[in-house]
């Protein structure tokens, strides 16, 4: 690929692609993680500013310490997919397997898929409808990764140009995580309302309280 046709490729994917998907994915994440209360926001807040002291500053490898951080990210793509819709013609017969049944569908039928039937699977997850911060916490949770969905694909896969996943996965996780960690080195806690819309909710932040250290 030239030059100048990987820097349109770049600027369409920051400019068009990733505007439209946090436009929804940031109110998502701030609603499920003002729902979680001044509690889970102390303990954030707490992880987030150990953890930064500790590596002189706001770094990859201290975002990847920040295992609570991760989790509560996760959990909102799990439980709020961005785009819980996805949809495809069959290229070839094929066979789609649930827990307890068997779907055959054939080559150039519609397939239509609503996410959120497997990321709140309860043979899955426990407690599937609720928001857990740490589900994904340690090596039990780091398991549960196989089946978070959001991406059209499995979190431990990655894209490639023979799938249908999101080119722009592990930007999307990273700059989620980046958000809450600017957010937690600035304040303590804050209040909200939202309500539902055609893109993610409407979120209106109601008071802030400024870091105390």
């Amino acid at each position: 690929m030239k030059r100048d046709e990987a820097c349109h490729n770049l600027v369409f994917t920051l400019g068009f692609n990733a505007q439209g998907g946090f436009v929804n994915q940031f109110p998502i994440l701030i609603k499920w993680i003002g729902l979680g209360g001044e509690g889970l926001h102390k303990q954030l807040a707490e992880e987030i500013r150990t953890v930064v002291k500790e590596e002189n500053g706001v770094s990859l490898r201290a975002l990847d310490r920040m295992t609570l951080t991760k989790s509560v990210v996760y959990e909102a793509l799990r439980i709020e997919p961005a785009v819980p819709f996805q949809y495809a013609k069959a290229r070839k017969d094929l066979v789609v397997e649930s827990h307890d049944a068997a779907y055959e569908i054939k080559k150039g039928e519609m397939i239509f898929g609503y996410q959120p039937f497997a990321t709140k699977d309860p043979k899955i997850f426990d407690r599937a409808e609720e928001f857990v911060a740490n589900r994904f916490v340690g090596p039990d949770g780091e398991k549960l990764l196989n089946h978070v969905l959001w991406s059209n694909g499995r979190e431990t896969e990655e894209p490639t140009p023979d799938n249908k996943q999101c080119p722009a996965k592990n930007l999307v996780v990273l700059l989620c995580r980046l958000y809450l960690v600017e957010f937690f080195l600035r304040y303590d806690t804050f209040t909200f309302d939202f309500k539902p819309v055609v893109l993610g909710p409407e979120v209106t932040i109601k008071s802030l309280v400024k870091a105390s250290y």
